[in-house]
């Protein structure tokens, strides 16, 4: 009898901490109850997803709608639950909700990766082909559904100004499929663009700013030879074509009376030099100077300057023996044309415009020749 009341008691007082330990310690088909079985919880996928509805908990066969910001694309655009299946994990079997999606207007299938957030259009950067005068791309739709009537188009970057005025591209192409080639009408060398597709009515897919190429410079302008200081001047070229990084000059010499070869120099000098002193001009002489702009691509059209250098005592010596059988009126007219000259001992012929050197006087036939006396 003692034996039966002890275990009664202990019975009694063992009763109450059961149901409080089987609560403590819930085995994994107590935690699955919690949810109603066939449905499905919202999806931990890309944050930047938008459901539609967007509950907590989706009954099964319930369809979500998914989109995502301006320019990205879901990878499936539209998805729905079709309830849960046990899966073993380590701490024993789970539930695990089970997901279909499909893209447009394709079948339903298993979805067995997070559903993301991607690039609707991808332009690969190594497919990008600038040159002087074109633009042109490669792209590729990632949901060809969606890639209806795009639009591809190429625009000066900004306002052009002078010297380097450039025209606006009007030119515009309708992208089809879901792959293809686009290429920009024809440009100008040097010249910031924008290139940009996008969906109507204002969806930008792809938008990027493009320099062409640079390309040889245009020819110098009014190369000519200063008929004061004796140097060669030229305008400055504008970096319409490329970056002007100087130019290029080629000064040859030969004998005026047979031709024969007398020196040759190269130089080069910087894009902010306009002006050159041109070595000793040897009279009876034929200079040719010839110039070219440079940039990256290489150097432009040549502009070329031609002229003579003669012994002005030789001069004076022939129109003073001429003077002498003229009569005495004409003979004054005659030197009253040659008296701008008298004092230079060089004389050039450039277009026909005299050329005074900084050493004239200082040597030279002329200096050896004596002038006729003033009557």
């Amino acid at each position: 009898m003692v034996l039966r009341r002890l275990a009664l008691a202990f019975l009694l007082v063992l009763a109450p901490l059961m149901p409080a330990q089987g609560q403590k310690d819930p085995g994994p088909k107590t935690q699955g109850a919690a949810k109603e079985a066939g449905t499905c919880q919202r999806p931990q996928w890309d944050q930047r997803l938008q459901l539609a509805p967007d509950h907590t908990n989706y009954k099964k066969n319930e369809k979500i709608r998914l989109s995502c910001p301006r320019g990205l694309h879901p990878s499936f655009s539209q998805v729905k639950c079709s309830g849960n299946v046990q899966s073993m994990s380590y701490s024993g079997s789970v539930n695990q909700d089970v997901w279909l999606g499909k893209i447009g207007t394709s079948n339903w299938t298993h979805i067995q990766r997070a559903v993301e957030c991607i690039k609707l259009l991808q332009v690969v950067p190594g497919t990008l082909e600038v040159s002087a005068t074109s633009i042109k791309l490669n792209w590729t739709c990632m949901f060809p559904d969606a890639c209806q009537h795009m639009w591809a188009m190429c625009r000066l970057a900004g306002p052009s100004s002078p010297p380097c005025e450039a025209e606006e591209v009007t030119g515009e192409e309708m992208l089809q499929g879901q792959k293809g080639t686009f290429t920009c009408p024809p440009l100008q060398p040097f010249t910031v663009y924008s290139v940009t597709i996008s969906l109507p009515p204002s969806m930008v897919l792809y938008t990027r700013l493009v320099r062409t190429e640079e390309t040889v410079p245009d020819k110098v302008e009014n190369l000519s030879l200063d008929r004061n200081t004796g140097l060669l001047r030229w305008n400055a070229l504008p970096s319409c074509k490329g970056e002007i990084l100087g130019y290029q000059l080629n000064i040859s010499a030969r004998r005026v009376h047979d031709g024969s070869f007398l020196e040759f120099k190269q130089l080069m000098v910087n894009a902010s030099v306009t002006q050159y002193m041109p070595p000793y001009q040897r009279p009876g002489s034929k200079y040719m100077v010839a110039i070219q702009g440079l940039t990256a691509a290489g150097a432009g059209d040549t502009s070329i300057l031609e002229f003579q250098m003669y012994f002005s005592g030789i001069l004076w010596f022939v129109l003073s023996r001429k003077r002498k059988a003229l009569p005495s009126k004409v003979e004054e007219e005659h030197y009253t044309e040659l008296q701008s000259y008298e004092n230079l001992d060089s004389y050039c012929v450039i277009k026909g415009c005299p050329l005074a050197d900084d050493n004239a006087g200082k040597g030279g036939q002329a200096e050896e020749l004596s002038l006729p006396s003033l009557p």
